[in-house]
This record gives structure tokens, sequence and C-alpha cells, in this order.
């Protein structure tokens, strides 16, 4: 071959097994970003769970799924980076949420060390493709190009042709099927600036705050206000923002993971497959989440939709707060909202009320959530909880049956976040669903942990 010839695209081959698969990470500050770019619908969410080794970002054949930005930690031969995916690049969409999409890939690049341009080896290179190109040259990025879908050894000829966009290397890989990734990235960790030693990760017990309820409520409005910056499309159609987005942020010198979701909707209004998998990935982000922040419209007031988004996070024994967003539109009576509360949740959150359009009360949801947090991870000193429980034996016997009568002996709390209490009866069978939910309620109001998920366990002690 002379020097002149068109160098071959290398090979997709599976990745060396010395090797360690990437995985992912928290957010960290200082390490290298790796952004994934190119045209709607070439494999970029697809390749950002391939390298992160995570599930967070949603896949449909549908184009135009991937409308934030979202960032994960990958690894390779003991170098750490943040990858982030971004919407796809569609200069010809002519809709205001096209082209916000295509503005916040192309603001990502700002904070780059290394592009992977994602073509469909099948199709490519196509008139998206060379409009995604043109706008890498002059982001001033180093890139390479990811020849994505090359399943079989005839496709990697097809990837030859990509070395006509002239942006430096071709790397055939399949995303789906793991094909080509470790040379894919060798390439990475050779190409990114030289990081040091990773910095060290947050302290454990890191507050995670994740943002759910209906679509449409102002959640991406409030996080954007949050952060200063605008980072998530927001849009007044409902559902724009269809996956967990991840973003570390510093909270009063205290840091705190914030975590963006998919809106909440009935199971009957699903009309894509996409959607149900976005709520899946909203329950899930409340699965591993301290605090949630239920964000509810207040021109609309507390709708049942809202209550069972606030019994969702309890049930992930996350604790809550109910933020009453667009308090500038409307103020509805807050103690007729307590009493709805009260009448139809046992979780009984706080709440907050805010206009993430004109600003008011946004300084007071993170501090909330963090006093919230440290309720949520606070241990109540034995003592207290055995003269509590000594009080409201008096105050409200046990239940009985026949001549039995369950007696109160014992209450520990053997583990939080969430608190759990173990309460050692002399009969156990002798529990009630209502003495149980009026316990734990006192409980509750004892010791200030509205809006905590408080697990009560009953255990015979016998007589």
């Amino acid at each position: 071959m002379t020097d002149d010839a068109p160098r071959q695209p290398r090979r997709a081959r599976r990745p060396p097994q010395r090797r360690r698969a990437p995985t992912g990470s928290s957010l960290a500050e200082g390490q290298p970003t790796v952004v994934i770019v190119g045209f709607p619908n070439v494999g970029k969410s697809t390749l950002y769970n391939r390298l992160t080794g995570r599930r967070d970002a949603v896949i449909d054949p549908v184009p135009g799924v991937t409308r934030d930005r979202r960032q994960g930690g990958a690894e390779w031969v003991g170098v750490p980076f943040q990858v982030v995916d971004t919407g796809g690049i569609d200069e010809s969409d002519p809709t205001p949420i096209g082209r916000q999409v295509a503005q916040q890939a192309v603001r990502a690049l700002d904070d780059a060390d290394l592009a992977l341009f994602v073509v469909d080896t099948h199709t490519a290179p196509t008139a998206g493709d060379l409009e995604v190109a043109d706008r890498l040259r002059g982001a001033g990025v180093p890139i390479i190009v990811v020849a994505n879908k090359c399943e079989r050894p005839e496709t990697d000829l097809l990837a030859q042709g990509l070395w006509s966009l002239g942006l430096g290397d071709v790397y055939p890989v399949s995303a789906q099927h793991g094909l080509g990734i470790g040379e894919l990235l060798d390439a990475v960790v050779t190409a990114l600036p030289d990081a040091g030693e990773a910095p060290e990760r947050g302290p454990e017990g890191v507050p995670h705050v994740c943002i759910i309820g209906r679509p449409n409520v102002g959640k991406s409005s409030i996080i954007n206000a949050l952060l200063g910056e605008n980072r998530l499309v927001v849009h007044d159609r409902p559902g724009t923002t269809r996956d967990p987005i991840d973003t570390l942020i510093d909270v009063d010198g205290r840091q705190v993971v914030l975590t963006d979701t998919a809106g909440l909707r009935k199971r009957g209004r699903m009309r894509e497959d996409v959607e149900h998998y976005a709520q899946i990935r909203a329950l899930e982000a409340a699965q591993r989440s301290d605090v949630a922040l239920v964000v509810c419209d207040a021109t609309e007031g507390v709708t049942d939709a809202d209550l069972k988004a606030v019994d969702q996070a309890a049930r992930a024994h996350c604790a809550t707060i109910l933020v009453m967003n667009k308090w500038d539109l409307a103020q509805p009576d807050l103690d007729h909202i307590r009493g709805l509360i009260r009448a139809k949740s046992r979780q009984r959150p706080t709440i907050e009320v805010c206009s993430a359009h004109t600003g008011e009360g946004l300084h007071r949801l993170l501090p909330a959530a963090l006093r919230l947090h440290a309720k949520y991870m606070a241990r109540i000193p034995t003592r207290e909880l055995n003269d509590a429980i000594r009080e409201l034996a008096e105050e409200r016997p046990g239940p009985r049956r026949g001549r039995r009568r369950m007696s109160l002996r014992y209450l520990v709390q053997t583990s939080e976040a969430p608190p759990v209490l173990r309460l050692d009866v002399n009969d156990r069978t002798l529990m009630t669903r209502d003495y149980g939910f009026w316990l734990e309620n006192r409980l509750r109001q004892r010791f200030d942990l509205d809006g905590v998920p408080l697990v009560l366990q009953v255990r015979d002690r016998g007589d």
C-alpha cells in the first residue's frame, strides 16, 4: 500500500480479555470529557450505555429519542473519564424542540476533550452526517469517527468511505454487540489529555436528590434554574425529558447529586414503548435516590396522580418533598393540601412552593432536601424510642382478640436511610393495619419525620 492510498479502517473485533470492561461511576470533576455526537438514530445512546456500563439512556429505533445531555463515568486500563451522550444534530429539523436538541449537542462540545462522531455504516455518509462533520470541524476538538453497526466483516469495507469526511481515524464497531469497543477505547484513552491521578470520588453519603412528577409540571425548568444554565431541553410539550440525568452540584459547600427524570404518566396514556421505559427509568432513579422532589402544578392543585407519585417514591424508600411549582400563577390553600395529603397518603411529605419562571422560592428547595436527608440518615436514641412507645401504649392500648391484648414491649432503630424501627410485642398476630398506621403516624409526629419513609417491623418477644 502506498502512502497516498487510503488507510484501511481497523477491523471490528471483541475487546481483549485482559482488559477490564468499563464500569459506570458517579459524576466526577477534573476527569477528561468524551462527548458522543452524530445524526439522530445512529446508535449514540447504545454506545453511551456500552462505554459506561449503564442503562439509563433510553434506546428505541424511533429517531430523536435522546433529547438531553446525560453524563456517566467510564474507565479503561486505569484511566477514568466522563462520557456525555447528546441528542441528534439534525439541521433539517424545523421544530423548536429539534433546534433546542441540536443546540444542546453543540454546547456540549464546548466542554469536551474529545468527540466521538458516530455514523451508521449502512447509510453513511449522508447529507446529515456531512452537516454534523462541518459542525465538528469548527469545534476545535479532537475527533474519532465511530463507524457503528459493523456486525459483519463485509460492513468493515463500508467504513472505508468514511475517510472522505477528513476527520481522522475511523473505528468500526458494533455498539449493540460490543464488537470493536476494545480498540475504540484504546484510541480514546490515547487521545485524551493527561488527567494525572484520578480525582477522589465524593465522600460516602453524598445525598442523591431526584426530581419526579407528571409531564409538563416544570421539572426541567426547576433544575435549569437551580443549575443556573440551560442544560435540559425545556418545552411546553409534555414528556420532553425521557432519561434520568445526573448532575453533581454544590449546595452551601456540600455535594449533592441532582437527577431529573421523565414525567410520570398513567399507564393507559403510554402510547409509545419509549414513554414506558422512560417511566421505568424515573422509578429506578427514585430507588437509587435519598430524597425525591415531587413537582406538581399549582394551577391544577394536587391531583391523584401527584399523590401516586409520592407513594411511588415512598415505596422506593425515598424521602419526599411536594413542590408546588408555578406559584406565580396560582396559590392554592396549603392547609387544604395538607389535609388532602393526610387523608390519602401515608408518607405525609413536606411542602415547598416555588416558581421556576420568576425564581420565587427556588433557593429553599435544596436546603430543604438536605434537612430532610439529615432526618433520613439520623439515628434515634433507643431510650427516646421506648419513652415514646410507653406513652403511646398508654394513650391507645394495643388491639385485642378475645381476652388477649397485644402489648408493646421494646422499640429500637436497626438501620437508617430509611429509618427502620423494630417493635417487640407479645403476639404480632394481634397487630391490625389500622393500629400499625396509627403507631407509624404518631412516631412520625413525635420525632419530626414528615416526608421520611418509616419502616416499622413487628417481632414476637413472647410473654
